[in-house]
This record gives C-alpha cells, sequence and structure tokens, in this order.
C-alpha cells in the first residue's frame, strides 16, 4: 500500500463504474492477478477516463447493492461507508474492500504520526458518532498513529465527556465541528477551577470548517490549543490533515490548508465550469482554484479514479516554515490543499429574490455577527404555497466585540429582503445547543440548508 497509479487503472478498466459494458466489479482474486501482473495497466493514461459524476457513482452503487446474483462479487468481503448527507442530499454508500480498508487506516494513521497530529504519549477522546460508521473509523485511524483513545460517542452528554477529559488527563479531543463547539461552550458554562483541570493541548475535528467565530470561543475557553482537522469522504477515506505547524494558523477566512501525500492521492483541478464543459476540460496548473478531482491510490477493487468531488480547491507546495516538522524522505511527496469549501454556485429562490449559498455563507460568518452555527430552513405556509424562510442560529453571549442581537436579526432581514408585505413568512430563532438544528440521518451532520418544498 498504497497501489500504483498503473494498477489502479487496470482495475478500474474492467470495473462498472468506468466500463458500462461490465456488469460486475472485478472478484478479489482477479484483483489480486492485476496486483501480481507487472504489466497491468502499463499502457492505459489517467486522462483516458471521463471524469466520474456522484451521480453514477451513487447510481451504481445502489444497482449493486441491490444485485444478489452469484456473480456479483460487489458484496463479497466488503466494508460499507456512508456520506454523512450534510448537503441534504440522499447518504451514498460506498463498498470497500475488507483488506484493502485495513489496509489504509494504517497508512493514513502513520500519515496522522508523520504530519504530527498524533504523537507517542497521545491520550485521545473521540466523540464521534456511533452507528453511522464513523466512530469506528477515527478511533482505529488514531491507534494505529500511536494514540491510547477513549471512544465516547456521540451519545455521551457534555457533562460526561468534560468528566472524562479531566479523570484521564486527556491532552487530544476529536470530534466533528460542530461536536467540538458544542463541548466548548458547555466548558465555558463550567466554574473556572473545573475548566482549568483540563489539560487539552490539541482538537481534532472532522467535517465542516470552523469559522473565526467558532474559533475564538474555543481558544477563549481551552487557551492557546492546537486547531487540527482531517479531511476524507466516503468514497475515499481520510486522506488529508490540517495542522498549524505545517501550514500556520490562518483564522481570519473559510478557507483551510490541508496536506496530502501525493503517493497515496493523485489530485487534479478543474476549471468551475467543468459540470458545464461536461467534463472535456483540462486540470489546471498548480496555484489556481477550481474543482478537486481525486484519484485514490488506496482503493483497488472498487477503484476511485478522477472523482468530481465538489470540493473547490487549489494545490501548493509545502512551505518552507514546514521542513522542521516533515522528515525528509517525505518532503517532495507532500503537497497543500488550499480547500475553499463546497461547490455553491446554486442556491435557491425566496419571494421572487435568489440567494446564492456564497453570499449566504459570507453574510452568516460576519465576524461581527458572532454566529457560531446556522441552518437555513424553507418551508411553506400551511394551507398555502407561499413559502416561508426560518434562520436557527447559536450565538455565543453577547460582548463588545459583537453586534447586539437585535442588530444581527437587522442585518439579516436586509439581506433576505424582509419587509412589512412578507415578515409573516421571515423568522429568525436564536437556538441554545446544536440539539435544535435539523441533522441528516447518517452522520449526524448538521444540514446548512433544509428544502421542506422540494
Amino acid at each position: 500500500m498504497p497501489f500504483s497509479l498503473q494498477k489502479v487503472l487496470a482495475a478500474g478498466q474492467i470495473h462498472p463504474l468506468y466500463n458500462a459494458s461490465v456488469p460486475y466489479p472485478p472478484s478479489p482474486e482477479r484483483v489480486k492477478k492485476l496486483q501480481e501482473d507487472a504489466r497491468a495497466g502499463e499502457n492505459l493514461d489517467l486522462k483516458s477516463f471521463e471524469i466520474l459524476q456522484k451521480d453514477t457513482l451513487y447510481d451504481v452503487n445502489e444497482r449493486l447493492l441491490d444485485d444478489l446474483s452469484p456473480q456479483n462479487c460487489f458484496r463479497q468481503r466488503a466494508y460499507v461507508s456512508l456520506t454523512g448527507g450534510g448537503s441534504g442530499s440522499p447518504p451514498l454508500s460506498f463498498i470497500t474492500d475488507v483488506d484493502e480498508n485495513r489496509k489504509h487506516r494504517a497508512e493514513f494513521g502513520q500519515f496522522l504520526q508523520t504530519a504530527g497530529l498524533i504523537q507517542n504519549g497521545d491520550w485521545l477522546l473521540t466523540t464521534h458518532y456511533a452507528g453511522d460508521l464513523s466512530l469506528d473509523l477515527m478511533s482505529e485511524t488514531t491507534e494505529n498513529a500511536g494514540a491510547s483513545v477513549l471512544s465516547a460517542g456521540n451519545h455521551m452528554s457534555p457533562k460526561d465527556v468534560a468528566d472524562s477529559l479531566k479523570k484521564y488527563h486527556v491532552n487530544v479531543l476529536c470530534g466533528e465541528s460542530n461536536q467540538i463547539v458544542q463541548l466548548a461552550h458547555f466548558i465555558s458554562t463550567l466554574p473556572e477551577q473545573e475548566q482549568r483541570a483540563l489539560k487539552l493541548d490539541k482538537i481534532i475535528y472532522t467535517s465542516e470548517v470552523l469559522n473565526k467565530s467558532q474559533r475564538k470561543l474555543i481558544r477563549a475557553v481551552l487557551g492557546d490549543i492546537k486547531i487540527c482537522s482531517i479531511m476524507g469522504s466516503a468514497e475515499a477515506g481520510p486522506w488529508a490533515v490540517s495542522h498549524p505547524d505545517l501550514t500556520g494558523v490562518n483564522d481570519e477566512t473559510g478557507v483551510q490548508d490541508f496536506v496530502f501525500d501525493t503517493r497515496s492521492m493523485v489530485v487534479e483541478i478543474f476549471p468551475l465550469s467543468l459540470s458545464e464543459d461536461g467534463g472535456h476540460a483540462e486540470p489546471l496548473p498548480e496555484g489556481e482554484q477550481g474543482i478537486v478531482v481525486q484519484t485514490s491510490l488506496s482503493r483497488m477493487r472498487n477503484p476511485v479514479i478522477r472523482y468530481n468531488t465538489g470540493d473547490v480547491a487549489s494545490t501548493h507546495p509545502l512551505p518552507e516554515s514546514a521542513r522542521a516538522h516533515v522528515p525528509a524522505g517525505d518532503w517532495e511527496h507532500l503537497r497543500v490543499l488550499r480547500l475553499h469549501g463546497r461547490d455553491r454556485r446554486f442556491g435557491f429562490k425566496w419571494d421572487c429574490v435568489y440567494f446564492q449559498f456564497s453570499d449566504i455563507t459570507a453574510a452568516m460568518n460576519n465576524e461581527e455577527c458572532g454566529i457560531l452555527q446556522w441552518q437555513v430552513i424553507l418551508d411553506q405556509l400551511e394551507g398555502s404555497r407561499e413559502n416561508t424562510i426560518e434562520l436557527r442560529l447559536l450565538c455565543p453571549p453577547r460582548g463588545p466585540e459583537f453586534l447586539p442581537r437585535q442588530e444581527v436579526v437587522g442585518r439579516l432581514r436586509n439581506f433576505f429582503n424582509a419587509y412589512a408585505g412578507n415578515e409573516h413568512r421571515f423568522k429568525v430563532a436564536f437556538v441554545n445547543d446544536m440539539d435544535e438544528f435539523e441533522r441528516s440521518r447518517t452522520g449526524r451532520k448538521i444540514i446548512k440548508f433544509v428544502n421542506r418544498v422540494a
């Protein structure tokens, strides 16, 4: 591990995801023969494969999961990963070979140690969701990196989590971004003596990027703590990390730098017009921003080749300041992925006005507003076809650095063009904790846009 690009392409050539004339994926035995064949894939080129869209991946996976024919090897020796569904779209099941899954987790665990997210002697507590196929992933990869792991799961109350952090002298807290914010919010309510008893020096979060207000709250409560992150997906598994020692601290924008290993992942950046061009555009040079298309070298039996992730990013060399933290033998293989978020050139219409998600995100993340978490819910008035819009906001206590709540509401009224004629269909609700947001069914992620009209 990882596999060579040529062997992955050879497997893709005989897989229904990339060859419509092939009814079933190759068997584990056939994949093993490909690995042992020195000439397999030697004449194949990455550019000969079309861009794989999520709709195609979803349709083929669902068909193969429902096919109980003895010839269908898709369901044999399978580990199932599920997308979190945080965008409100249907969850996607992705099948990985069980042996490849174990090897990938061991490989990524080593990468966590190489990148400095985990060090020998770390005690880590993870609050990832149990039962939704994410708790086991984070527990196993961090164990492989050398950490002593407490798998708390998502059902443990914030008080019990805080008590465990103190009892076991935990120094690394791991969870999804909204869980981290919720716990920091709870710790801020504890007596100062109990807060000082916590010895956290590092946070590792997953899911959506923490915004400036969220990072500010975490540091106000937990002090000068290192905020790290892991990026992954059901399709590719975990594959990139963010660590301030490697890329510096950047709390000013929603942009975040991740580091990935080109020996495990091939990343191509395509123009934002990729979907309109039907997948025939040429990749952009390093440094230019566009759509992330990935080819995993850790997946072979069900390969991920030129998959359109829907993320917007650019690639860059590691900064020279990172040399002190990266083993010399790994330096030339590591690159920075500068993530700008999801491809949100789309939006929705309310009261005859079209709102783009990128504009909404900018408005909600305005530092003066001090919004820790938000959600937009589009619905209809009962017995009417008129659309309503509800904004749910979680905010820290108002200090001099934040606008009063009524001014925040005023700004949002102006943004969404609320006036006397439609204000009965416009609502702003301030919530007290994360449990008051609507979440996805699988990864239990907070859905930024809930469309009850569609």
